[in-house]
């Protein structure tokens, strides 16, 4: 569970911590943001996309590599 903070105590958190969890920030005693690492995101970024093209192959929403360059040779005269 992201911890909660208010926007006064982020620059503090900010500032004295090396590896930041993610974090909740109030503001006006409403949550208003959500603070995660760059290397966090980009991890969950990856993962979402790796998901949903797991879904798309096991639907059958795939082409070969063969197919696909060969349309592309075809539509550009590559």
């Amino acid at each position: 569970m992201p911890k909660e903070i208010s926007v006064r105590e982020l620059e503090d958190v900010v500032n004295n911590v090396d590896d930041i969890e993610p974090m909740i920030v109030k503001r006006k005693n409403k949550k208003d943001l959500l603070v995660i690492s760059l290397e966090q995101y980009e991890k969950d970024v990856f993962f979402n996309k790796l998901e949903k093209s797991k879904k798309q192959y096991k639907e059958g929403k795939v082409h070969s590599a063969r197919t696909a360059f060969k349309e592309l040779r075809e539509k550009y005269g590559y």
